[in-house]
């Protein structure tokens, strides 16, 4: 068994980064590996803002990741400089997430045997 994480950077409105990493965090847990945790990072905190306006046209990443994170029991964390920079309050988050230091992922990026990034893209 692998252990994963995850380090977005990517804003919820280009989706397809967030769509890809929800459909292989499922095909992971399906196939029995685990992940450490996704954290958000830049502009991807955004990820996790909870009444993000999504229109009727684009999909509501924070809604779709929020119920595959507390599916799976998988903490879901913003980058605290990030979250502060983009004045995200903690009440805003989606449930579960949370806020730590980069710090704090460095960790999960040494427990882990697989790290996979998705980037801001062009």
């Amino acid at each position: 068994m692998t252990t994963y994480s995850f380090f977005i950077s990517t804003e919820p409105y280009k989706f397809e980064a967030s769509d890809s990493l929800i459909e292989m965090g499922k095909a992971l847990i399906k196939k029995g590996h685990s992940i450490k945790g996704l954290f958000f990072f830049g502009t991807g905190v955004y990820n996790i803002k909870g009444d993000i306006s999504s229109g009727s046209s684009i999909r509501n990443i924070p809604k779709k990741l929020e119920e595959f994170a507390t599916e799976n029991k998988i903490p879901v964390v913003g980058c605290s400089t990030w979250v502060s920079l983009t004045g995200l309050k903690e009440p805003e988050f989606i449930e579960g997430a949370t806020e730590e230091g980069l710090g704090d992922f460095s960790n999960w990026a040494v427990e882990s045997d697989k790290l996979i990034v998705f980037g801001a893209g062009c």
